[in-house]
């Protein structure tokens, strides 16, 4: 008895999670880049706005660049208490691979709540390897499916050189800088902008200006 209620009971969840929205639907997170491994969405929530009822599948790595404040609820609960603000620049991981979670996100405030969010869409054994060791640069997170890193760009160290052993996402939150890969350079001088750096790709950083704040996300 007790072990068709609880066959019963996880059925119901299966279905219920199949009903979902997957995040990458959801308007408010637009999916701005996909390969095989990871995906690149740019989330934005206006001030007094919910997102659709959605389900992350996959472990992601958030940075915020417009900090806002937002509460959540999820299926079957009460709305939480509204979460501290982000400040710009600060990262966050979570685990959905294995363990999806569903969730309404609410902006209660009045500034937009802006995210660039990277999904690792690996369903697990994630790469190890050395920590990166490079100039201006600090390790911020480290999880079973990324690394995070805080990189702080100015008069005393105007430029970072390294490389990635696994793909990376080179977001920018302040200043202004000139991103050079083996493919091209790109100037980032907007927050949010970011840039996709391969594996065992040389990756160069400079500030153009006075100061520049950039994380960057190994996907593991």
């Amino acid at each position: 008895m007790v072990k068709a209620a609880a066959l019963a009971w996880s059925l119901s969840v299966a279905a219920a999670l199949a009903t979902q929205i997957p995040v990458e639907k959801e308007p408010h997170h637009r999916v701005v880049f996909e390969d095989a491994q990871l995906r690149v969405l740019d989330v934005n929530v206006p001030p007094r706005e919910l997102t659709l009822e959605h389900r992350h599948d996959h472990d992601i790595a958030t940075v915020s660049i417009s900090a806002a404040d937002t509460r959540t609820i999820s299926p079957g609960q009460p709305w939480g208490p509204t979460r501290p603000r982000r400040p710009p620049g600060a990262p966050n991981t979570t685990e959905y691979t294995g363990k999806p979670g569903v969730h309404t996100i609410e902006n209660v405030g009045q500034t937009l709540y802006r995210l660039i969010a990277v999904e690792n869409l690996r369903d697990g054994n994630w790469s190890t390897g050395a920590l990166l060791d490079a100039s201006a640069t600090s390790l911020a997170i480290e999880s079973r499916a990324f690394r995070v890193y805080d990189v702080r760009l100015g008069a005393a160290a105007p430029l970072t050189r390294h490389i990635h052993q696994v793909p990376a996402v080179a977001v920018l939150v302040a200043g202004a800088i000139v991103a050079d890969t083996e493919s091209a350079p790109q100037r980032l001088d907007q927050p949010g902008q970011w840039v996709l750096v391969k594996p065992r790709e040389l990756h160069r950083m400079v500030v153009s200006g006075s100061d520049a704040h950039i994380v960057e996300i190994e996907v593991r």
